[in-house]
């Protein structure tokens, strides 16, 4: 066996043990027992320090010095490397007693968050976030960092993301999009509501509108599956197995809907991914920005526009009969397309979602950074969505409570949020290019032009090369906010007449 198979082999068995890790994280988010939490802790901690101990083994440290020396390599060889050295340098850079104990320690975590949310009681999750906080601080100074403790963080789920690179996008936004929302608050200009919220939605027409737009769209159930969770997610470790999940509310049908839309573009990419690297990194899905640029194209470019509302009132009106007598596809349109600060991000329309990514980011920075401390974060919070919306929570569910990021130490993942709402215009523009018939293709519910295209162009190509250079590569342009301010200033211009 060669050096470059035998690197192959060692990197299947870490793939493998992760695939295993995410089956028992998705069980424990939807399906397990409460009393099991305990004993799975301890598989998750096991499964953790196994694939620690396995990815930092020497022999690999070797195989890659043998490798980077060759210079014959193809572009999935080199693809392959280059995610291996990266993988296994910050892994070595973690002491295996640090990731188990952090492993274990995100599922005590995320239990006491699920009881704090439903109790809206922050004392509940306050000490073992406290906790999980620290370990992130030790995480990133383990990892190492230039300039800003935060940098270490936001690497690990963006390659080469910083906050140098963070706030002048954000910057840019705040200037593009927070005049946009205000002008349509001082507009007074409203879509009638009416007819969403004089109405109960069951659980079961939401559960049968979801499952059919996401089967229209593409999701292959016979290699996936979808089900209910407190925060929805999608996961599942291959090709021929994804999972995702929704929430469900009888006075709101939209958070059903546009959640599942969601979470499907995250499982079209997951199902789409090159099957002939299974098990290698480049057949890995490309960084966080570029996997919510799918979830968030399905769900608000495509979910949300004119056409899509035309083809998917008949699908309303076949779940809710009673409850779609009179709505009209422009009633529908601009309802899913009403602009309004409110408190929950998941729920959030287009134009002020950017904002609460703003908020979670800015928060992110100042607690790693010791600048804010656990106890501090409820009062922060509140503050900020008062200076950023011009809103305050009434408790603590629908506040500080409201994401599970921070029960799994994920600080640092929030603004690969706003990276997928840019990069998903950017996307979206260059195949309207080649798709000159999109808008009359969505009309009439023909999505498979539109999926084809994100295969070739973004899915099939995995993580051979990094994301800024996938962007470029599919675009013909750097990652830029241009096409996302362009697209969000017409629409929302448009309907609401400014």
């Amino acid at each position: 066996m060669n050096a470059y198979d035998e690197l192959l082999a060692r990197l299947k068995d870490i793939d493998l043990v992760g695939q295993i890790g995410g089956l028992l994280g998705w069980d424990q988010e939807v399906l397990m027992p409460p009393k099991a939490a305990a004993l799975r802790a301890e598989q998750l901690s096991w499964i953790s320090k196994t694939g620690h101990e396995k990815l930092t083994e020497a022999r690999i440290g070797e195989l890659l010095e043998i490798l980077e020396q060759k210079d014959d390599l193809d572009e999935i060889q080199r693809g392959n490397i280059r995610l291996a050295r990266d993988s296994y340098d910050k892994a070595t850079k973690l002491p295996t007693d640090f990731v188990a104990e952090m492993a274990m320690h995100k599922s005590k975590s995320q239990i006491s968050w699920t009881r704090a949310r439903a109790e809206n009681d922050f004392s509940i999750f306050r000490d073992d976030l406290a906790k999980m906080v620290e370990m992130s601080r030790k995480k990133a100074d383990y990892l190492g960092y230039d300039d800003v403790r935060y940098d270490a963080l936001l690497d690990l789920y963006e390659s080469g993301l910083t906050v140098s690179r963070v706030d002048p996008l954000f910057a840019g936004l705040r200037e593009n999009v927070a005049p946009l929302v205000k002008k349509v608050m001082q507009s007074g200009t409203k879509p009638d509501m009416s007819w969403v919220h004089n109405n109960t939605w069951s659980k079961e027409g939401q559960e049968g509108l979801s499952q059919s737009i996401s089967e229209a769209i593409g999701f292959d159930f016979n290699a996936g599956r979808r089900d209910a969770s407190t925060h929805p997610f999608c996961g599942g470790p291959n090709p021929d197995d994804v999972r995702w999940t929704t929430r469900y509310d009888e006075k709101d049908p939209f958070g059903s809907l546009y959640g599942s839309m969601h979470e499907t573009g995250h499982g079209l990419y997951e199902q789409g991914r090159p099957r002939h690297l299974d098990f290698q990194p480049t057949g890995s899905a490309n960084g966080l920005g570029i996997h919510e640029s799918q979830s968030r194209l399905w769900e608000n470019q495509i979910g949300r526009s004119r056409e899509f509302c035309e083809w998917a009132l008949p699908i309303w009106k076949e779940y809710f009969p009673e409850q779609m007598k009179g709505v009209s596809a422009e009633d529908l349109w601009r309802s899913v397309n009403f602009v309004e600060p409110s408190l929950i991000r998941v729920e959030a329309d287009e134009a002020t979602y950017n904002l609460h990514i703003m908020i979670r980011y800015e928060i992110e920075k100042k607690l790693i950074s010791g600048e804010i401390e656990v106890d501090d974060l409820p009062d922060v919070w509140d503050d900020m969505y008062d200076e950023f919306l011009g809103i305050r929570s009434p408790n603590r569910t629908l506040g500080v409570l409201q994401d599970i990021h921070w029960s799994f130490g994920a600080f640092g993942y929030f603004p690969t949020y706003t990276l997928g709402n840019l990069y998903s215009a950017q996307l979206l523009t260059a195949a309207r290019k080649e798709l000159p018939n999109h808008d009359e293709q969505i009309r009439k519910g023909e999505f498979t032009p539109l999926l084809e295209w994100m295969r070739k162009n973004v899915h099939s190509r995995g993580s051979i090369i990094e994301p800024s250079e996938l962007i470029k590569e599919a675009t013909g342009d750097e990652p830029s906010p241009d096409d996302f301010v362009k697209y969000l200033q017409d629409k929302i211009e448009f309907l609401y007449e400014l």
